[in-house]
């Protein structure tokens, strides 16, 4: 297999790997690869590269010490024609944001914002799950497509999709055999809807127009959030106030990169101590995380990972200084 491969020639020596991207300056992925590397046994180091060039990125993962890394925007879908191979997900997704450099120097490349997507989501639908799932994806780019994959796996039986250039979502919808929407009126004659998925950047501001925001308290869909940073954007804090199941952009990011690292390491991801050391890095009073003042309200802890650090050796108890729940062991 890939990650058997990767395991027995990364072992070898300690290799750099990075999260590519343009800004990242503020990414928790070397909170969560630092801690998967050194509790999966692998002597590799992960670290920022701010590069707004994907030259820049290539440049790096050519370098004989670096063993390839995670990508965000804006290079995912101007990566992906700098691999050698593809995985069956990337390829369809049209988008890379798994780079894994093989023993012979070639790049491998891999998608697993689907996995993150699909993962959380179906961890937080209804039980029984319904049989016809009607869903909303927002958004046309890299991980729009890694959405609309996900919902495919998801058997979903309609997904409408929206973006500001409509042209982009035909294109999309024709693609993946889904239904394209050029504003949101619609939604005032749909009865049901189950998912909504957002991947507009979280400085758009992007809400539900007025009308078209009843769907949310009138079908409670399963809402996801892509974006991290701002932790609330209007959308979540728009979601929450209509009493949705929101699954944030930070817990998205946990369940990709428990992927990555399995990919990586060749071995399953330490899913209770990444959690935690999300929850420690982001969350704690007095982190210098740069990331810590975009995660507000700190006493309000994504769900998914206290239930993951809950299984581990990890406790959450009150803080002496009031209500904040903070992480300790």
């Amino acid at each position: 297999s890939l990650a058997l491969e990767v395991e027995v020639w990364a072992m070898e020596s300690s290799l750099n790997f990075y999260i590519f991207g343009h800004p990242v300056t503020m990414s928790p992925s070397p909170d969560i690869h630092g801690t998967g590397f050194a509790l999966n046994g692998s002597p590799h180091k992960y670290e920022r590269f701010d590069a707004p060039d994907v030259a820049q990125v290539m440049a790096k993962l050519r370098m004989a010490d670096c063993g390839g890394g995670s990508v965000t925007i804006p290079h995912k879908e101007s990566v992906r024609d700098q691999m050698n191979e593809l995985s069956d997900a990337a390829r369809v997704i049209g988008a890379v944001n798994t780079v894994t450099k093989l023993k012979d120097g070639t790049f491998r490349g891999d998608n697993t914002d689907w996995i993150g997507i699909r993962q959380q989501l179906e961890s937080r639908l209804p039980s029984p799950r319904p049989t016809q799932l009607c869903c909303l994806l927002c958004g046309a780019g890299g991980t729009a497509r890694a959405g609309a994959y996900a919902l495919k796996q998801m058997g979903a039986a309609r997904v409408l999709i929206y973006n500001r250039t409509a042209s982009r979502a035909q294109e999309l919808a024709s693609e993946f055999g889904f239904e394209a929407i050029s504003d949101f009126a619609v939604l005032r004659t749909i009865h049901e809807l189950h998912i909504v998925i957002n991947t507009l950047p979280g400085s758009s501001d992007f809400r539900l127009p007025a009308g078209a925001e009843q769907i949310l308290p009138r079908c409670h869909p399963v809402v996801l959030e892509a974006a991290y940073i701002p932790r609330r954007t209007a959308f979540v804090n728009q979601a929450l106030d209509a009493g949705c199941e929101v699954v944030e952009g930070v817990e998205m990011l946990f369940e990709q990169g428990c992927a990555q690292c399995e990919i990586w390491t060749g071995l399953p991801a330490p899913r209770a101590d990444i959690a935690a050391a999300l929850l420690q890095a982001l969350f704690t009073e007095g982190s210098e995380h740069p990331a810590y003042a975009k995660m507000e309200p700190h006493g309000v802890l994504p769900k998914s990972l206290v239930v993951e650090a809950a299984k581990g050796r990890w406790k959450l108890r009150n803080c002496i200084t009031g209500d904040f729940m903070r992480l300790c062991w």
